[in-house]
């Protein structure tokens, strides 16, 4: 008999015996939404029908995983080839695991969602990050100590779990990991199976150029300030001031974007004590153009690194099959979502793919 719960999660990096807080503690689930600039640069993300439209999709993701329904538009997140927003998958896992409140952070979308939220006073959009320029002055610093407010407060008794949905933000993570030190140079992921490596590194090398950057190590805040955005940073916060609180675990729910709000916490010199675990989907880390654990082995931190090993092969509807093509991967913290049910609930793969197809016919009937 295949495993269940907890002991179906792939674990990559770590120890299996950090992750049980999942199954046991109390825990709340965070989406901390942004917007960037470079996502509308042509080719750089298909995390929208548009390159123009990608900035409206953080709002849209955080409107239907709450409400059920995009609220600012009437239309659910997609591709340009119509596969749908992993949010589908956050949204049916959490339905799943039944006792997990979710909260929506806003650190810079470009428009305000249309649920209840918590907006950081330092919010705004990124600019593109080849300018050097990304964010002023002083803004990384500031929203990562209203993040760490939030998290302290979160982190009390509490598993944090912190999921993002940002547009072009493996792109900015690699400029934030080259800035900060790391290689990251074709070892981002993309929403696609065709990496747009050559694009991504053309933007993150012109903003590391023109801000003094390139092949130096910078201070945490003023490399975010010149080529980041506004989400890497308040999750790195959020992440921070949970662990202060003494968060039994504290999981960055993400791809390869995690490893550079890691390598924040890790440049800032935080010690997580090993209740810091990166949550992914098996799509993720088998992923042939990217590299997630060379990713995780360059930090000084201890990270438990690990995946919910969803299989769509075998999902009646065809824009689900796409997850087993390399589309979308992850998102929205689709793959630690899909570990919190399984482990809550003592569930198998099989029983996530059977809650997203039911969700996927909900919203196919509802013609959103």
């Amino acid at each position: 008999m295949a495993p269940r719960g907890l002991e179906a999660l792939a674990v990559y990096r770590g120890s299996p015996d950090s992750l049980r807080p999942l199954a046991s503690e109390a825990a709340v689930f965070t989406v901390v939404i942004g917007s960037t600039r470079t996502s509308t640069v042509p080719g750089v993300s298909i995390a929208g029908a548009t390159p123009e439209a990608t900035l409206l999709t953080p709002t849209l993701d955080v409107e239907y995983l709450l409400a059920g329904r995009p609220l600012s538009l009437d239309v659910i997140p997609v591709t340009p080839e119509g596969i749908p927003t992993p949010a589908l998958v956050t949204r049916a896992s959490l339905g799943l695991a039944g006792d997990v409140p979710a909260l929506v952070v806003d650190a810079g979308a470009h428009a305000a969602p249309r649920v209840p939220h918590v907006a950081l006073p330092s919010r705004r959009v990124g600019e593109r990050i080849d300018t050097g320029h990304a964010l002023p002055e002083g803004t990384a610093e500031r929203l990562y100590g209203e993040a760490r407010l939030l998290g302290q407060q979160l982190g009390r008794g509490h598993v944090v779990v912190i999921g993002e949905s940002i547009p072009g933000g493996t792109t900015v993570a690699m400029a934030i990991m080259e800035g900060l030190g790391y290689r990251a140079r074709g070892l981002v992921s993309s929403a696609g199976p065709e990496n747009p490596h050559d694009l991504k590194w053309s933007l993150a090398s012109r903003g590391l150029e023109a801000s003094g950057l390139i092949g130096k190590r910078g201070e945490p805040f003023r490399v975010v300030d010149a080529v980041g955005d506004p989400v890497h940073v308040s999750v790195a916060g959020l992440a921070a001031g949970a662990l202060e609180a003494g968060s039994p675990l504290v999981v960055l729910a993400g791809g390869t974007q995690m490893a550079a709000a890691a390598a924040i916490l890790d440049r800032l010199g935080v010690h997580p004590g090993g209740r810091l675990a990166l949550v992914t989907t098996r799509w993720l880390v088998e992923d042939p153009t990217s590299d997630i654990l060379a990713l995780v082995d360059q930090l000084g931190i201890e990270v438990t690194l690990a995946a919910a090993p969803l299989d769509f092969s075998g999902a009646r509807y065809e824009g689900l099959k796409y997850y087993e093509r390399g589309y979308v991967k992850e998102g929205v913290g689709a793959g630690a979502a899909a570990a919190l049910a399984m482990a809550r609930r003592g569930l198998g793969p099989e029983d996530v793919l059977r809650a997203v197809e039911a969700e996927y016919e909900r919203v196919k009937g509802a013609r959103l």
